[in-house]
């Protein structure tokens, strides 16, 4: 496997990163507004106090500005977190959790076959996923392809093929439907984002979270075809 890593930056790439962002606004505050005569002959405290006055309202945007993404994100997160439903899986085992809004434990369930990383993308049971995420599921045996189908979102994924009929476009995956151990498993990204879920790995923990407003009803995770 929208997962995301933070970098904290050392003291030196903080300061180098700080110096090049004087440096830029100080050569575009040239650019705009060529200096005098009397201001280019400043002793070395005038221009650093000169370039200190001229930066102020920038860094003071720039904090205001993150501080708005911030309470944003801090919102979002909170908005998910009182109205999404919850699954945990980790790939190689057959354990999967449930939650409901608020972290509230709702059960688990077994997996016939666990979730596989294959190409770096993980794999799922594809009846599994349907019923965890309220999709209706149909199976073509003959030409081997599974069809899911959410309110106005309808995916066609044919097992060994990496072309996928999305809606009314055809749309390339990483990693083709495949069947392992007489259960076709699908990639738990693709299939959960149109399906209008939020899919987020944990690369600490080896673990998939898959975040919905639909009320799962399959617990199952049998992952058979449905014939």
């Amino acid at each position: 496997m929208k997962m995301t890593a933070k970098t904290t930056a050392t003291g030196k790439e903080k300061a180098a990163a700080t110096a090049k962002a004087a440096l830029f606004l100080f050569l575009l505050l040239l650019l705009s507004a060529p200096l005098k005569a009397d201001e280019v002959l400043m002793s070395r405290s005038g221009f650093e106090n000169w370039l200190l006055q001229a930066l102020l309202p920038r860094q003071q945007k720039l904090d205001q500005l993150e501080a708005a993404a911030q309470d944003l994100e801090d919102r979002l997160s909170a908005w998910e977190q009182r109205n999404l439903n919850r699954i945990y899986l980790w790939p190689g085992q057959p354990i999967v959790e449930y939650y409901e809004p608020g972290g509230i434990p709702a059960g688990t369930g077994t997996l016939d076959v666990p979730a596989q990383i294959i190409d770096g993308r993980t794999v799922v049971p594809l009846r599994f996923l349907g019923e965890a995420l309220g999709a209706e599921i149909e199976w073509d045996g003959v030409n081997r392809q599974i069809t899911y189908i959410a309110g106005d979102r309808r995916i066609v994924l044919t097992v060994g093929q990496k072309t996928v009929l999305a809606g009314d476009r055809t749309v390339e995956i990483d990693t083709a439907p495949l069947i392992i151990r007489d259960r076709t498993m699908v990639p738990v990204r693709f299939v959960s984002q149109w399906l209008g879920a939020i899919v987020k790995w944990d690369a600490a923990a080896r673990r998939v979270e898959i975040a919905f407003l639909r009320n799962g009803s399959g617990r199952d995770g049998s992952g058979r075809d449905p014939n």
